[in-house]
């Protein structure tokens, strides 16, 4: 856990910030959460990043047409910010502890590889309201606007002031495999009543998921270190190498990624400046090597295989020097 143990301070409960890609993760992440803080006298605030307009499915079932126009998608999304603010209720979160910015569904990777500085400027500002505790999705969610924005979210604190990075962060996985939970937080009996109920305020998602939604009021709500990545994410390090750097590769884990992958790497420096890279890396392939004029200070890295809609692994963060065996052979990154 950044900045924080395997429990959570008294002081960490002064001012609690939740991020969340959509409408509906406030409640399946953090309902519990969310809760507990209220009852520790915790100023909260919940900021939803999209309004989860893209969700053709259920809204074609609810409203009996084929063909989603943008004056559907925007009756969506405001159909999406009322069941949330219905779900806050429930959890007795009152209506102004929540924003709504508005940035594009299933938009967020795009905009994280156009340098995300609209997004990134607001996240910061964000963080700015001074909060104690910071809960986001983990670099390890499968859904590709969870990863990025945890991605994004790491290029907001890397624009701050170091004063005031001053708060702990804790991560959620809705979507795939959560890495080793950092904190366990035991739900009592009415705490699961009440995210059962915010859970069914989401309305819209119930239609097809409701077996799925119904299942996140467990007994136990776990959260991880941000720091922590997917076990299976392809890239295992970074080594400096003169002229650049070399990314230690592991081979891929399913038969689904023994195809090409595409490899995108975002390195920051420490002026807060982002340098996008972006190739196509063999499936078997160990290592590749990235030229740069000057040390990143850290990388930002992504390797995918091809697939529908879920990532395998997400986005990870990397300290250059962090593995031994990315040696570069002779002449490796002249030839890149």
């Amino acid at each position: 856990m950044t900045g924080g143990s395997a429990t959570l301070e008294r002081s960490d409960w002064r001012r609690v910030l939740v991020l969340a890609p959509h409408p509906d993760d406030e409640t399946l992440a953090t309902g519990g959460l969310l809760q507990r803080a209220l009852a520790a006298g915790a100023a909260v605030r919940v900021v939803f990043v999209t309004d989860g307009e893209e969700n053709p499915w259920p809204q074609r079932v609810l409203e009996r047409r084929w063909h989603i126009d943008c004056a559907g998608r925007a009756r969506w999304a405001a159909r999406r910010r009322a069941e949330a603010l219905a779900a806050l209720a429930c959890l007795g979160v009152l209506p102004s502890s929540a924003r709504f910015l508005g940035f594009p569904d299933q938009g967020l990777t795009r905009l994280l590889l156009a340098g995300g500085r609209g997004i990134v400027a607001q996240l910061a500002a964000e963080l700015r309201w001074c909060p104690t505790l910071v809960v986001a999705p983990a670099g390890a969610d499968r859904h590709p606007d969870h990863s990025a924005l945890a991605a994004l979210l790491r290029l907001a604190v890397h624009h701050l002031p170091p004063g005031q990075r001053r708060f702990t962060q804790l991560a959620y996985v809705v979507h795939g495999r959560a890495p080793r939970p950092a904190l366990r937080l035991p739900l009592g009996a009415r705490e699961r009543a009440r995210k059962q109920a915010a859970v069914s305020c989401h309305a819209s998602q119930l239609v097809l998921s409701r077996r799925r939604f119904l299942s996140q009021a467990r007994a136990t709500e776990c959260f991880s270190d941000p720091a922590i990545s997917s076990p299976v994410h392809r890239v295992r390090g970074a080594v400096p190498a003169p002229g650049g750097i070399v990314l230690a590769l592991a081979p891929p884990t399913s038969l689904a990624a023994v195809s090409a992958a595409t490899l995108d790497v975002l390195a920051m420096d420490g002026g807060g400046s982002v340098d996008r890279r972006s190739c196509r890396v063999a499936p078997w392939g160990r290592r590749v090597a990235l030229p740069f004029d000057r040390r990143p200070a850290r990388l930002l890295v992504k390797c995918e295989g091809p697939h529908l809609f879920f990532d395998d692994a997400g986005w990870r963060e990397i300290e250059i020097g962090t593995e031994t065996e990315a040696v570069p052979a002779a002449g490796e990154l002249a030839r890149a």
